[in-house]
């Protein structure tokens, strides 16, 4: 997957992730230092670039608009290039099997919470209001769109976190299976 790193992010990544993700670059290198974010978008979708962003204005317009371009949304707050260069790494099989997905626009990096009693990872955005549920097992990743931030929270506290989610999430809020 070739990445178009944002302006809000380090030129470097696309050297220090060259072997990982070959042909990235940064928004600058493409001469789009002061682009639009259409502009981004565009040039993103024309030479086959997913968008990597800390900015919720892509994830946003990829929620709208679908996809080419994929997004890839670094929800990891302050933090170091080095720090986002981990989570780019540690995200590799996720970001490559979210690459050969044909109904996933929009990829969500950032801090996770372990379920606490179930064999599984739970992510939630409140800006987006997007949880994620990845089945550690088999790496499926199923995220629910629409989600109010109190059922997250009471996820969160119910001592049986299977048990909510069958009961206050599944066909409650609209879903997409990641993979």
């Amino acid at each position: 997957m070739k990445l178009l790193f944002d302006q809000n992010l380090s030129h470097r990544l696309a050297v220090t992730l060259a072997s990982e993700f070959p042909e990235s670059r940064h928004v600058r290198e493409a001469g789009l230092a002061s682009a639009t974010d259409v502009e981004v978008w565009e040039y993103a979708k024309e030479s086959g670039f997913a968008i990597v962003s800390k900015d919720t204005d892509f994830s946003q317009r990829s929620f709208l608009l679908g996809f080419p371009p994929k997004v890839i949304w670094v929800r990891l707050g302050n933090c170091t290039t080095a720090q986002i260069e981990n989570a780019l790494r540690a995200y590799l099989t996720q970001i490559h099997h979210f690459e050969l997905d044909q109904e996933s626009s929009f990829l969500v990096i950032g801090r996770s919470t372990e379920m606490a009693g179930v064999n599984a990872t739970i992510r939630y955005d409140s800006e987006s209001q997007v949880l994620e549920v990845e089945l550690r097992a088999s790496g499926e990743i199923y995220r629910y769109f629409d989600v109010p931030a109190s059922e997250h929270e009471g996820l969160l506290k119910d001592p049986s976190k299977a048990g909510y989610l069958d009961s206050r999430i599944k066909g409650k809020y609209r879903f997409q299976k990641v993979l």
